[in-house]
């Protein structure tokens, strides 16, 4: 039986055909809906002829130029101004105040303390104040000290008055002035022991030597340091006592170097702590380390802080804040909330008109407060974006037609 010849078209593969004709027809529709929107895109985003205005002729005393191909002007729609919360605030003259804030802590006025040492050899047979932390008033009785020498000297200076007056009552001059010179002498190394004028009027009165001495208190403070006993001996020079007296302490603060020119000495600071919230003290730079930590790269400061109740105690940590004016005269400023810090330059928005801004890139001073002084690039009356800046700053960033796209958006939103 003969086969039946097959068609040379029924032989052919369509598969690879259809798949070609598919790709090319979807590459048609891209390349058609692309060119739409990119001519959508720039007949949204060209710029309007007063933009193009300010583009060819930007204002005069606006700062550094801008970066190339930054739009100078951003425009948004009042809703969007609205609806984000921008805020400006005019360029005008202030009275700047910088502030430097630092930990200091609190120890003791060196010129307030005093060691209490032994002015003569002996035993210690009696302690009047027998722990640290007592407070004591100038005079006050720290201890009794019976001392050898000093029952001597007593006795040799009862002798020599005695002397003296049997050689007066001899008519004997020269045997008179020798007695008053060794009086004399005696009388004087018990001034140097201690001994004070109505000591030693008593014992010329009573002619009756004192065993003990009694050492006394010679400021009024806080004993900080007890070194004695009972019973212990001492050696003439061994210290005793230490008392400090605290009604002004010192505070000691580091200083970054960069701050440092701003401290200078007979600045007046203030001074908090938790210990005592609310209660503000008050006290003075007197001091300023003549070199540099190397390691903190801070200077050392020390402060006179006036401490009537005795609240403040060595060894506290306290917060030290002190204020210095800027310049001494109003200062043209801004908030330093309107600065757009990149690191490489810093932006201001200027509020052209409503709903209009434009970058300046001013040059601006040290931080102040809430301020920042001006140094050029602004003028006095002009009004600066403070808050939202951010916002204008990514449309600029963006471009126009971004800028007039977003503001649509919302324009719709806000419709519905």
């Amino acid at each position: 039986m003969d086969e039946k010849k097959a068609s040379p078209i029924r032989d052919i593969c369509w598969e690879p055909y259809c798949l070609f004709v598919l790709g090319v027809l979807v590459a048609g529709l891209l390349l058609f809906f692309t060119t739409v929107h990119y001519g959508y895109a720039r007949e949204v985003g060209s710029p309007d002829k007063k933009t193009k205005a300010h583009q060819s002729h930007p204002e005069q005393g606006s700062g550094q130029k801008l970066e190339k191909g930054m739009p100078t002007t951003v425009r948004l729609a009042p809703e969007v101004v609205v609806r984000s919360g921008i805020r400006t605030e005019p360029v005008m003259y202030r009275r700047l105040i910088r502030e430097i804030q630092t930990v200091g802590e609190i120890t003791y006025d060196e010129r307030r303390v005093k060691v209490v040492s032994a002015w003569v050899s002996g035993r210690v047979d009696k302690l009047y104040v027998n722990f640290t932390g007592v407070r004591v008033k100038r005079g006050d009785a720290l201890a009794e000290l019976y001392s050898p020498e000093l029952l001597s000297t007593q006795e040799e200076y009862l002798l020599a008055l005695k002397t003296k007056r049997e050689m007066a009552a001899l008519g004997s001059k020269d045997a008179v002035r020798s007695t008053i010179n060794l009086a004399n002498a005696a009388r004087e190394r018990l001034f140097l022991w201690g001994i004070t004028e109505q000591q030693i009027a008593r014992l010329e009165k009573t002619g009756r030597v004192s065993t003990h001495m009694t050492i006394h208190a010679p400021i009024e403070g806080i004993v900080i340091q007890k070194r004695i006993l009972e019973g212990q001996y001492v050696k003439t020079g061994d210290p005793l006592y230490t008392i400090a007296e605290l009604s002004v302490v010192w505070a000691l603060a580091d200083i970054y170097e960069y701050e440092l020119d701003l401290v200078k000495v007979g600045q007046k600071v203030s001074i908090t702590t938790p210990t005592c919230p609310g209660v503000p003290f008050t006290g003075k730079v007197s001091f300023i380390d003549p070199f540099l930590n190397i390691k903190t790269r801070s200077v050392k400061v020390r402060m006179d802080i006036v401490n009537p109740k005795c609240l403040l105690k060595p060894g506290m940590f306290v917060d030290v804040r002190l204020r210095v004016p800027y310049g001494g005269r109003p200062v043209l400023s801004i908030p330093y909330t309107a600065v757009l810090d990149t690191g490489v330059r810093k932006v201001v928005y200027v509020e052209m008109e409503e709903g209009e801004y434009m970058p300046v890139e001013p040059r601006v001073g040290p931080r102040a407060g809430r301020y920042l002084p001006v140094l050029s690039g602004l003028k006095k009356g002009q009004r600066v974006v403070v808050t939202g800046n951010y916002l204008i700053d990514s449309q600029s960033t963006l471009g126009a037609g971004a800028s007039g796209g977003y503001g649509g958006a919302l324009h719709g939103a806000h419709g519905h």
